[in-house]
C-alpha cells in the first residue's frame, strides 16, 4: 500500500496550486513601502506622550467633594467604591452622565 500522488483530478490540482501559492508567500513575502509617511511620524517619533494625565494622590474625598467630578461639561469622572476612588474618565461612554 503505497502513497500515490495524482494531479489528474481537479480537486488535487487546485489544492496543490493553493499550497504552492501559500508556500511562495511564506518564503518570499511581498515587501511594499508606503507611498507617503504618516503625518504622526513626519517630525520624528517619540515614545513620550504630549502630556500626562493629571493625577490626584492621597486626597480624602467626601460625597460633597466628589460631586464636581461627575463628568458634566467634559470634566473628569471619579467613582468611589468601598472607600477607593477610581478615575473612570476614559470610560466616559459607560460611566458618564
Amino acid at each position: 500500500m503505497g502513497f500515490s500522488f495524482n494531479l489528474g483530478t481537479p480537486i488535487n490540482t487546485a489544492l496543490f496550486a493553493y499550497i504552492l501559492y501559500s508556500v511562495q508567500h511564506i518564503v518570499f513575502p511581498t515587501i511594499s513601502r508606503p507611498k507617503t509617511i504618516p503625518h504622526e511620524f513626519k517630525s520624528g517619533y517619540s515614545w513620550m506622550p504630549k502630556s500626562h494625565p493629571s493625577t490626584v494622590l492621597f486626597k480624602t474625598y467626601s460625597p460633597k467633594t466628589l460631586e464636581p467630578f461627575n463628568g458634566n461639561d467634559g470634566g473628569r469622572i471619579l467613582l468611589a467604591i468601598s472607600g477607593i476612588v477610581f478615575d473612570v474618565t476614559s470610560g466616559r461612554n459607560f460611566y458618564g452622565p
